[in-house]
Protein backbone atom coordinates (compact mmCIF):
# COMPACT_ATOMS: atom_id res chain seq x y z
CA UNK A 1 0.00 0.00 0.00
CA UNK A 2 2.95 2.33 0.57
CA UNK A 3 3.72 2.43 -3.11
CA UNK A 4 0.39 4.13 -3.89
CA UNK A 5 0.91 6.73 -1.18
CA UNK A 6 4.12 8.08 -2.66
CA UNK A 7 3.90 11.42 -4.48
CA UNK A 8 5.63 9.96 -7.55
CA UNK A 9 2.93 7.35 -8.11
CA UNK A 10 0.18 9.89 -7.54
CA UNK A 11 1.69 12.07 -10.27
CA UNK A 12 1.91 9.16 -12.70
CA UNK A 13 -1.69 8.17 -11.98
CA UNK A 14 -2.83 11.73 -12.59
CA UNK A 15 -1.00 11.92 -15.92
CA UNK A 16 -2.47 8.61 -17.07
CA UNK A 17 -5.98 9.73 -16.18
CA UNK A 18 -5.41 13.00 -18.04
CA UNK A 19 -4.22 11.12 -21.11
CA UNK A 20 -7.29 8.90 -21.10
CA UNK A 21 -9.48 11.99 -20.82
CA UNK A 22 -8.21 13.42 -24.12
CA UNK A 23 -8.71 10.12 -25.93
CA UNK A 24 -5.32 8.41 -25.86
CA UNK A 25 -5.11 4.64 -25.52
CA UNK A 26 -3.28 3.74 -22.33
CA UNK A 27 -1.82 0.68 -24.06
CA UNK A 28 0.26 2.85 -26.42
CA UNK A 29 3.44 4.07 -24.69
CA UNK A 30 4.34 6.27 -27.67
CA UNK A 31 1.03 8.12 -27.55
CA UNK A 32 1.26 8.57 -23.79
CA UNK A 33 4.80 9.89 -24.11
CA UNK A 34 3.73 12.38 -26.79
CA UNK A 35 0.91 13.58 -24.58
CA UNK A 36 3.23 14.04 -21.59
CA UNK A 37 5.70 15.90 -23.80
CA UNK A 38 3.14 18.31 -25.29
CA UNK A 39 0.37 18.34 -22.67
CA UNK A 40 0.88 22.07 -22.03
CA UNK A 41 0.14 22.74 -25.72
CA UNK A 42 -3.35 21.21 -25.58
CA UNK A 43 -5.99 23.92 -25.41
CA UNK A 44 -8.14 21.74 -23.15
CA UNK A 45 -5.32 21.77 -20.57
CA UNK A 46 -3.75 25.19 -21.20
CA UNK A 47 -5.74 27.87 -23.02
CA UNK A 48 -3.06 30.55 -22.74
CA UNK A 49 -1.99 30.29 -26.39
CA UNK A 50 -3.69 32.86 -28.65
CA UNK A 51 -4.34 30.04 -31.12
CA UNK A 52 -6.64 28.40 -28.57
CA UNK A 53 -9.05 31.27 -29.20
CA UNK A 54 -10.09 29.86 -32.60
CA UNK A 55 -13.83 29.21 -32.48
CA UNK A 56 -16.37 28.24 -35.12
CA UNK A 57 -18.20 31.46 -36.02
CA UNK A 58 -20.04 30.30 -39.10
CA UNK A 59 -21.08 27.19 -41.03
CA UNK A 60 -21.83 27.48 -44.75
CA UNK A 61 -24.20 24.71 -45.86
CA UNK A 62 -25.27 25.76 -49.33
CA UNK A 63 -22.68 23.80 -51.32
CA UNK A 64 -22.98 20.04 -50.50
CA UNK A 65 -20.49 18.96 -53.20
CA UNK A 66 -17.81 21.51 -52.24
CA UNK A 67 -14.31 20.05 -52.54
CA UNK A 68 -12.09 23.15 -52.68
CA UNK A 69 -12.19 26.59 -51.04
CA UNK A 70 -10.14 29.77 -50.94
CA UNK A 71 -10.22 32.96 -48.82
CA UNK A 72 -9.51 36.39 -50.29
CA UNK A 73 -6.47 38.34 -49.08
CA UNK A 74 -8.67 40.83 -47.18
CA UNK A 75 -10.56 38.05 -45.40
CA UNK A 76 -13.92 39.29 -46.66
CA UNK A 77 -14.75 36.65 -49.27
CA UNK A 78 -14.71 32.85 -49.42
CA UNK A 79 -15.07 31.02 -52.74
CA UNK A 80 -16.02 27.34 -52.96
CA UNK A 81 -15.89 24.99 -55.93
CA UNK A 82 -17.45 21.56 -56.25
CA UNK A 83 -18.22 18.43 -58.19
CA UNK A 84 -21.49 20.05 -59.33
CA UNK A 85 -19.43 22.29 -61.70
CA UNK A 86 -20.38 25.43 -59.77
CA UNK A 87 -18.41 28.11 -57.93
CA UNK A 88 -20.08 29.87 -55.01
CA UNK A 89 -18.94 33.28 -53.75
CA UNK A 90 -19.67 33.91 -50.04
CA UNK A 91 -19.59 37.00 -47.86
CA UNK A 92 -17.71 35.82 -44.79
CA UNK A 93 -18.99 38.42 -42.33
CA UNK A 94 -22.61 37.37 -42.85
CA UNK A 95 -22.37 33.93 -44.48
CA UNK A 96 -24.50 35.24 -47.35
CA UNK A 97 -24.17 33.62 -50.79
CA UNK A 98 -23.35 36.55 -53.06
CA UNK A 99 -22.95 34.87 -56.42
CA UNK A 100 -22.94 31.50 -58.20
CA UNK A 101 -20.79 30.86 -61.27
CA UNK A 102 -21.64 27.86 -63.41
CA UNK A 103 -19.21 25.93 -65.57
CA UNK A 104 -20.51 24.26 -68.70
CA UNK A 105 -18.38 21.16 -68.13
CA UNK A 106 -15.90 19.66 -65.71
CA UNK A 107 -15.96 19.45 -61.92
CA UNK A 108 -14.03 22.19 -60.12
CA UNK A 109 -10.76 20.70 -58.81
CA UNK A 110 -8.97 23.80 -57.52
CA UNK A 111 -9.54 27.52 -57.04
CA UNK A 112 -7.54 30.64 -56.36
CA UNK A 113 -8.60 34.25 -55.94
CA UNK A 114 -6.48 37.22 -57.09
CA UNK A 115 -5.09 39.67 -54.51
CA UNK A 116 -7.57 42.34 -55.60
CA UNK A 117 -10.49 40.00 -54.81
CA UNK A 118 -12.04 40.55 -58.23
CA UNK A 119 -10.69 37.61 -60.22
CA UNK A 120 -11.07 33.87 -59.59
CA UNK A 121 -9.16 31.19 -61.48
CA UNK A 122 -10.41 27.60 -61.54
CA UNK A 123 -8.91 24.31 -62.67
CA UNK A 124 -11.41 21.73 -63.91
CA UNK A 125 -11.90 18.13 -64.91
CA UNK A 126 -12.40 19.15 -68.54
CA UNK A 127 -8.70 20.10 -68.97
CA UNK A 128 -9.46 23.82 -68.92
CA UNK A 129 -8.31 26.75 -66.81
CA UNK A 130 -10.98 29.43 -66.44
CA UNK A 131 -10.54 33.07 -65.46
CA UNK A 132 -13.69 34.52 -63.86
CA UNK A 133 -14.42 38.23 -63.35
CA UNK A 134 -16.48 38.57 -60.15
CA UNK A 135 -17.53 42.11 -61.02
CA UNK A 136 -19.36 41.14 -64.22
CA UNK A 137 -21.59 38.44 -65.68
CA UNK A 138 -19.32 37.79 -68.65
CA UNK A 139 -18.40 34.18 -69.49
CA UNK A 140 -14.98 33.16 -68.22
CA UNK A 141 -11.82 33.37 -70.28
CA UNK A 142 -10.64 29.88 -71.21
CA UNK A 143 -7.01 28.75 -71.21
CA UNK A 144 -6.48 25.59 -73.27
CA UNK A 145 -3.56 23.25 -73.74
CA UNK A 146 -3.58 20.82 -70.82
CA UNK A 147 -3.76 17.11 -71.67
CA UNK A 148 -5.55 16.03 -68.47
CA UNK A 149 -7.62 17.19 -65.52
CA UNK A 150 -6.31 20.49 -64.15
CA UNK A 151 -5.72 19.76 -60.46
CA UNK A 152 -3.74 22.80 -59.26
CA UNK A 153 -3.97 26.52 -59.96
CA UNK A 154 -2.22 29.50 -58.36
CA UNK A 155 -2.00 33.28 -58.90
CA UNK A 156 1.09 35.33 -58.10
CA UNK A 157 0.80 38.09 -55.47
CA UNK A 158 1.06 40.80 -58.14
CA UNK A 159 -1.99 39.30 -59.88
CA UNK A 160 -0.21 38.99 -63.24
CA UNK A 161 0.70 35.31 -63.46
CA UNK A 162 -1.21 32.02 -63.31
CA UNK A 163 0.33 28.62 -62.66
CA UNK A 164 -1.61 25.44 -63.50
CA UNK A 165 -0.86 21.73 -63.41
CA UNK A 166 -2.65 18.75 -64.93
CA UNK A 167 -2.62 14.99 -64.37
CA UNK A 168 -2.67 13.85 -67.96
CA UNK A 169 -0.56 11.17 -69.64
CA UNK A 170 2.18 13.79 -70.00
CA UNK A 171 1.62 15.88 -66.88
CA UNK A 172 2.72 19.50 -67.25
CA UNK A 173 3.07 22.68 -65.24
CA UNK A 174 2.13 25.75 -67.27
CA UNK A 175 2.73 29.43 -66.54
CA UNK A 176 0.29 31.94 -68.07
CA UNK A 177 -0.04 35.70 -68.43
CA UNK A 178 -3.36 36.44 -66.71
CA UNK A 179 -4.11 39.50 -68.86
CA UNK A 180 -3.46 38.02 -72.31
CA UNK A 181 -3.93 34.31 -71.59
CA UNK A 182 -0.59 33.65 -73.27
CA UNK A 183 1.44 30.65 -72.11
CA UNK A 184 4.79 31.97 -70.82
CA UNK A 185 6.53 28.75 -69.78
CA UNK A 186 6.00 25.04 -69.28
CA UNK A 187 7.70 22.19 -67.47
CA UNK A 188 6.76 18.56 -68.23
CA UNK A 189 6.65 15.43 -66.08
CA UNK A 190 6.86 16.97 -62.61
CA UNK A 191 4.79 17.04 -59.45
CA UNK A 192 3.76 20.57 -58.48
CA UNK A 193 4.25 21.42 -54.80
CA UNK A 194 3.87 25.22 -54.54
CA UNK A 195 4.47 28.58 -56.22
CA UNK A 196 5.87 31.71 -54.59
CA UNK A 197 3.66 34.74 -54.03
CA UNK A 198 5.43 36.71 -56.78
CA UNK A 199 4.95 33.89 -59.29
CA UNK A 200 8.67 33.70 -60.08
CA UNK A 201 9.57 30.55 -58.16
CA UNK A 202 7.94 27.12 -58.43
CA UNK A 203 8.55 24.25 -56.04
CA UNK A 204 8.25 20.82 -57.65
CA UNK A 205 9.32 17.20 -57.38
CA UNK A 206 11.04 15.54 -60.32
CA UNK A 207 10.44 11.89 -61.31
CA UNK A 208 13.90 11.21 -59.82
CA UNK A 209 12.41 12.06 -56.37
CA UNK A 210 14.36 15.31 -56.07
CA UNK A 211 12.64 18.37 -54.60
CA UNK A 212 13.76 21.34 -56.70
CA UNK A 213 13.08 25.04 -56.91
CA UNK A 214 12.48 26.31 -60.45
CA UNK A 215 13.25 29.92 -61.41
CA UNK A 216 10.62 30.64 -64.05
CA UNK A 217 12.44 33.64 -65.53
CA UNK A 218 15.79 31.89 -66.05
CA UNK A 219 14.45 28.32 -66.35
CA UNK A 220 17.10 27.24 -63.83
CA UNK A 221 16.50 24.47 -61.31
CA UNK A 222 18.20 23.91 -57.96
CA UNK A 223 17.91 20.71 -55.92
CA UNK A 224 16.80 21.39 -52.34
CA UNK A 225 16.20 17.87 -51.03
CA UNK A 226 16.98 14.34 -52.20
CA UNK A 227 14.71 11.28 -51.86
CA UNK A 228 11.51 13.36 -51.70
CA UNK A 229 8.28 11.46 -52.34
CA UNK A 230 5.22 13.53 -53.38
CA UNK A 231 2.94 10.68 -52.31
CA UNK A 232 4.37 10.67 -48.76
CA UNK A 233 6.00 14.07 -48.26
CA UNK A 234 4.85 17.66 -48.76
CA UNK A 235 6.54 21.02 -49.27
CA UNK A 236 5.40 24.65 -49.29
CA UNK A 237 6.91 28.11 -49.72
CA UNK A 238 6.41 30.53 -46.83
CA UNK A 239 4.42 33.69 -47.51
CA UNK A 240 7.55 35.84 -47.18
CA UNK A 241 9.17 33.68 -49.91
CA UNK A 242 12.26 33.07 -47.77
CA UNK A 243 11.60 29.64 -46.28
CA UNK A 244 10.95 26.13 -47.52
CA UNK A 245 8.47 24.39 -45.22
CA UNK A 246 8.72 20.64 -45.71
CA UNK A 247 7.13 17.65 -43.99
CA UNK A 248 9.05 14.48 -44.62
CA UNK A 249 8.35 10.98 -43.36
CA UNK A 250 11.17 9.65 -41.19
CA UNK A 251 11.14 5.87 -40.91
CA UNK A 252 7.79 4.24 -40.15
CA UNK A 253 6.36 6.15 -37.22
CA UNK A 254 7.80 9.65 -37.42
CA UNK A 255 7.82 12.77 -39.56
CA UNK A 256 10.18 15.72 -39.68
CA UNK A 257 8.96 19.29 -39.96
CA UNK A 258 11.89 21.16 -41.48
CA UNK A 259 12.32 24.89 -42.13
CA UNK A 260 15.06 25.66 -44.67
CA UNK A 261 16.38 28.66 -46.56
CA UNK A 262 14.61 28.62 -49.92
CA UNK A 263 17.69 29.78 -51.85
CA UNK A 264 20.45 27.76 -50.22
CA UNK A 265 18.59 24.83 -48.67
CA UNK A 266 20.32 25.48 -45.32
CA UNK A 267 18.25 24.10 -42.43
CA UNK A 268 16.92 26.75 -40.03
CA UNK A 269 14.94 24.50 -37.70
CA UNK A 270 13.92 20.85 -37.61
CA UNK A 271 11.69 18.83 -35.27
CA UNK A 272 10.54 15.22 -35.18
CA UNK A 273 6.96 14.24 -34.32
CA UNK A 274 5.03 11.01 -33.99
CA UNK A 275 2.95 10.20 -37.07
CA UNK A 276 0.39 8.47 -34.82
CA UNK A 277 -0.36 11.78 -33.10
CA UNK A 278 0.57 14.79 -35.19
CA UNK A 279 0.64 13.75 -38.85
CA UNK A 280 -1.30 16.49 -40.69
CA UNK A 281 -3.84 15.35 -43.27
CA UNK A 282 -3.57 18.75 -44.93
CA UNK A 283 -1.93 22.05 -44.05
CA UNK A 284 -2.34 25.81 -44.48
CA UNK A 285 0.24 28.57 -43.96
CA UNK A 286 -0.18 32.05 -42.55
CA UNK A 287 2.69 34.50 -42.14
CA UNK A 288 3.72 33.12 -38.77
CA UNK A 289 2.35 29.60 -38.39
CA UNK A 290 1.35 26.39 -40.09
CA UNK A 291 -1.89 24.67 -39.12
CA UNK A 292 -2.75 21.07 -39.93
CA UNK A 293 -5.70 18.78 -39.39
CA UNK A 294 -4.40 15.81 -37.38
CA UNK A 295 -5.93 12.85 -35.55
CA UNK A 296 -5.93 14.84 -32.30
CA UNK A 297 -7.49 18.02 -33.66
CA UNK A 298 -6.22 21.13 -35.42
CA UNK A 299 -2.52 21.52 -34.61
CA UNK A 300 -0.51 24.75 -34.90
CA UNK A 301 3.24 24.83 -35.60
CA UNK A 302 5.54 27.87 -35.27
CA UNK A 303 7.22 28.76 -38.58
CA UNK A 304 10.33 30.10 -36.85
CA UNK A 305 11.11 27.20 -34.52
CA UNK A 306 9.14 24.24 -36.01
CA UNK A 307 7.72 23.69 -32.52
CA UNK A 308 4.07 22.91 -31.77
CA UNK A 309 2.32 26.06 -30.52
CA UNK A 310 -1.13 24.66 -29.75
CA UNK A 311 -3.40 21.65 -30.24
CA UNK A 312 -7.03 22.64 -30.67
CA UNK A 313 -8.22 19.29 -29.36
CA UNK A 314 -11.73 20.66 -28.76
CA UNK A 315 -12.06 21.02 -32.53
CA UNK A 316 -12.15 17.28 -33.17
CA UNK A 317 -13.77 17.49 -36.59
CA UNK A 318 -11.54 16.32 -39.43
CA UNK A 319 -11.31 19.20 -41.87
CA UNK A 320 -10.12 18.92 -45.45
CA UNK A 321 -8.71 21.60 -47.72
CA UNK A 322 -7.73 23.97 -44.92
CA UNK A 323 -7.22 27.62 -45.85
CA UNK A 324 -6.12 30.48 -43.60
CA UNK A 325 -6.00 34.24 -44.05
CA UNK A 326 -2.50 35.83 -44.29
CA UNK A 327 -2.87 37.44 -40.84
CA UNK A 328 -3.71 34.03 -39.35
CA UNK A 329 -6.96 35.13 -37.73
CA UNK A 330 -9.41 33.43 -40.08
CA UNK A 331 -9.45 29.71 -40.85
CA UNK A 332 -11.80 27.62 -42.95
CA UNK A 333 -12.09 23.96 -43.88
CA UNK A 334 -14.51 21.46 -45.38
CA UNK A 335 -16.24 18.81 -43.30
CA UNK A 336 -18.44 16.00 -44.65
CA UNK A 337 -20.09 12.77 -43.60
CA UNK A 338 -18.49 9.33 -43.77
CA UNK A 339 -19.36 9.01 -47.47
CA UNK A 340 -17.76 12.38 -48.30
CA UNK A 341 -21.18 13.83 -48.99
CA UNK A 342 -23.15 16.77 -47.62
CA UNK A 343 -20.11 18.98 -47.38
CA UNK A 344 -20.18 21.91 -44.98
CA UNK A 345 -17.69 24.74 -44.76
CA UNK A 346 -16.62 25.57 -41.21
CA UNK A 347 -15.29 29.09 -40.63
CA UNK A 348 -13.17 29.65 -37.50
CA UNK A 349 -11.92 32.98 -36.19
CA UNK A 350 -9.72 34.27 -33.36
CA UNK A 351 -9.36 37.81 -31.95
Amino acid sequence: MKIFKSGKWKLKALLILSAITVGFLPGSPEELFSFFQYKDRYCSHNASSPYCNFTVVRTLEGHPTASTIVISADGQTLVSGGQDKTINVWELQTGKLKKTLRSDSGAINDLVIAPDGKTVVSGSGDRLVRIWDLTSNRPPQLLTGHSGNVTDVEISSDGKTIMSRDRGDSSEIKIWDIKTGEQKARLPYSHFDDISQDGKTVLLTLPSSKLVVWDVATNQQQVLQQFFSPSLDSARISLDEQTLVSIKRARKDYLHLQLSDLKTGKVKAKKRFSRKIFEPFNIALSRNFMIGSTSKGLTVWNLQTAEIEAVLDKQQMKMSHLVVSPDGKLLAGITSDSDNRNAKIQVLQRP
